[in-house]
């Protein structure tokens, strides 16, 4: 079957094969045994032990204490059950286990990596293709990202493949199975990343192209696609309890200039998928530009694609908070597609005497790219394997001596205010809030400081002790944490 995905080719197979081995061993060598401190991922194996535990709604309940009670919420009071559903397994097999836990993202990688070529090769030759889709399988970036606990690379993937099955659909004569694919698809991204809700637009897009203001196809089209959504959507909504509403509450820290330095920061996003890369400064603006040729001259042919990328963007844009590369992974692979494309009709259109030697050029900017991606990958893996796959974070040993202690010497029922709540509830079974105020301070039993972050998320450790209407009493120390018991000041 996957013989037939490459043209019955032999020897695309072959490559394709090779590139998917080297790019999973060398993500799996780039694995650490640690984390870094964004607490998501806590959220998301909380979610996926509610699952196993079947007391889902109990996890919702004690999420909200933490999201309503901290001083900005540190994240929504449930993520979309998708990816928690997905770690499931692996903690029913392995526990709180990080290595096993990232294995998730490897496997969907490599899954990213077959429908990216797929997609890849709709617009550029087979080799091209290869060439291409080896250049993303190397991106330290990316292979980077599988290190996070995150639902962002099983939602490239799954992203991906709508897009994928929503061009096909648009090229050829759509058919009732074909709808239903695009429907459990979609489906299938919102339940891993609420804006998976933005793959619709590319379907209307392609709708609108092929039917124009004809409603009955354009309806008769849609219903299968909608159906399927529909029904799966309803499914989940009375399997799994809903907490994706509070992403709305993120908007209270909107503000007017944000707008602006947002639409800046994203424009040059993309960028930081170079920064590993020797001199990766310079591949952005020259793609940028490819990228642009690419667009003006086909925009109606791939405008579904851009409605997609260009809807993504928007909603970061607007977005208050940012979160570097991650959340625009999806329109990536876009990026690279269109600015190969976009570098070949830039060349189609120089005299002919120049086609040639510029040709070479263009062949060998890419594959200076990849080596140079697959150079950087290799020291990366290499460097951490000689560290023995670091531990660090949440998972290091002075903060297991913190949960420890919060474990045995606080009560159960024990409120404790710490800069990465959900990090410290899913360590130590204790209710837990952040705050940045002192006047929160006593709706807490204890305050757990991280020595290291000083006033970011947390009231800085050298001004906690002029808090009014507290008393505080340390009860806990070491070169990483102090933690603090909490009395009303007499």
């Amino acid at each position: 079957m996957l013989a037939t995905l490459v043209s019955n080719s032999k020897r695309s197979l072959l490559i394709l094969t090779l590139i998917l081995l080297i790019s999973t061993t060398l993500s799996f060598a780039m694995l650490t045994r640690g984390h870094p401190w964004w607490d998501d991922f806590a959220s998301y194996v909380m979610q996926a032990r509610a699952i196993l535990n079947g007391d889902m709604g109990e996890f919702v309940r004690r999420n909200a204490f933490t999201i309503q009670n901290s001083s900005y919420p540190p994240g929504p009071i449930a993520y979309p059950w998708g990816y928690p559903l997905l770690l499931a397994p692996v903690v029913a097999l392995f526990g709180i286990h990080p290595l096993a836990l990232k294995l998730v993202a490897i496997a969907f990688y490599a899954l990213f990596l077959l429908i990216f070529f797929l997609l890849a090769r709709t617009l550029l030759t087979e080799s091209e293709a290869l060439l291409l889709t080896a250049v993303l399988a190397f991106n330290p970036a990316l292979l980077l990202a599988n290190d996070l606990i995150l639902s962002d690379i099983p939602f490239l993937t799954v992203s991906t493949l709508g897009v994928l099955l929503i061009d096909r659909w648009r090229k050829t004569a759509p058919d009732f199975l074909s709808g239903l694919a695009i429907g459990l698809t979609i489906f299938s991204a919102t339940f891993l990343r609420a804006n998976g809700i933005l793959l619709f637009i590319p379907l209307a897009v392609a709708l609108l192209f092929r039917y124009g203001v004809e409603w009955k196809p354009t309806l008769r089209q849609l219903l299968p696609p909608l159906g399927a959504f529909g029904v799966l959507s309803l499914a989940a909504a009375w399997i799994f309890p809903n907490g994706q509403d509070s992403y709305l509450s993120h908007f209270s820290m909107f503000s007017l200039p944000r707008l602006w330095d947002n639409f800046l920061f994203y424009l040059w996003l993309p960028s930081w998928a170079f920064n590993e890369i020797p001199a990766g400064v310079v591949f952005y603006p020259l793609l940028a530009v490819c990228l642009l040729f690419s667009v003006a001259l086909h925009w109606k042919r791939d405008l579904a694609i851009h409605a997609y990328s260009l809807a993504t963007l928007a909603l970061f844009i607007l977005w208050p908070e940012r979160q570097g590369l991650r959340f625009i992974y999806p329109i990536l692979p876009f990026l690279f597609i269109f600015a190969f494309e976009g570098m070949k009709l830039a060349l189609e259109r120089l005299p002919a005497g120049w086609q040639a030697r510029a040709s070479r050029l263009a062949t060998g900017f890419w594959g200076i790219l990849l080596l140079l991606s697959l150079g950087t990958s290799v020291h990366l893996a290499w460097g951490n394997l000689a560290a023995e796959r670091a531990i660090n974070g949440p998972f290091d040993e002075f903060s297991y001596d913190l949960y420890e202690f919060i474990r045995e010497e606080t009560p159960a029922e024990a409120v404790i205010v710490f800069v990465r709540p959900r990090a410290l509830r899913l360590f130590t079974d204790r209710d837990s809030f952040m705050t940045t105020r002192c006047e929160d301070l006593s709706k807490g039993s204890y305050v757990a400081l991280h020595e290291k972050l000083g006033n970011i998320g947390q009231i800085a450790p050298e001004q906690i002790a002029t808090c009014p209407d507290v008393r505080l009493e340390e009860v806990f120390n070491n070169r990483r944490f102090t933690v603090y018991r909490i009395f009303p000041k007499r």
